[in-house]
């Protein structure tokens, strides 16, 4: 018996999960006593603030768009600082996922080749199963996580299930729901 997975849950489907979950962030984040300095929040000094974390999360959904669906986006200005316009991006990021359909990446093969900047190398080729699985997916879901640590350390209330519900909805939802 042979498995696949489509390139369209691998990277959309997986990414709009990601920003839905920054959404329920974000809006605990909100309520918050402390909620108008989270975003400057670090980890440790030389670490990126909360904001940054959403930004690069959303940058790496937008991404998958332009490198897997082969559009041309304009550059976002990555300016956002407050609670509710890092909101408003994760909106505007959604809304965008929104706009393609899995056809949009047909004729992608996992083995179909493409040049990306990652870090300081430029250009690498990849293939479209590497940038996807060792490269973006792990990004995103690293900056995910280190946004909700952020949180979590000053003391908005979350739990894994904040960090997961997203992900795993689909499949513990009960039937016909």
């Amino acid at each position: 018996m042979s498995s696949t997975i489509s390139l369209y849950d691998a990277s959309i489907g997986v990414s709009t999960h990601a920003l839905e979950t920054l959404l329920d962030l974000l809006k605990k984040a909100q309520a918050h006593p402390e909620a108008a300095t989270l975003a400057e929040t670090r980890l440790f000094p030389d670490m990126l603030p909360f904001s940054t974390q959403v930004l690069i999360v959303s940058n790496f959904a937008k991404k998958m768009v332009e490198r897997l669906a082969g559009r041309a986006l304009d550059a976002w200005a990555d300016d956002e600082k407050t609670l509710d316009e890092l909101t408003a991006r994760v909106h505007k990021t959604l809304d965008l996922l929104k706009t393609v359909k899995p056809a949009d990446l047909d004729g992608w093969s996992a083995e179909r080749t493409f040049e990306l900047k990652v870090g300081p190398f430029d250009p690498v080729q990849a293939t479209a199963s590497q940038y996807l699985l060792g490269y973006a997916v792990p990004n995103l879901m690293f900056h995910l996580s280190i946004a909700y640590g952020l949180l979590r350390m000053k003391g908005v209330e979350l739990g894994k299930a904040d960090l997961l519900k997203n992900f795993v909805g689909d499949f513990l939802a009960p039937p016909g729901v």
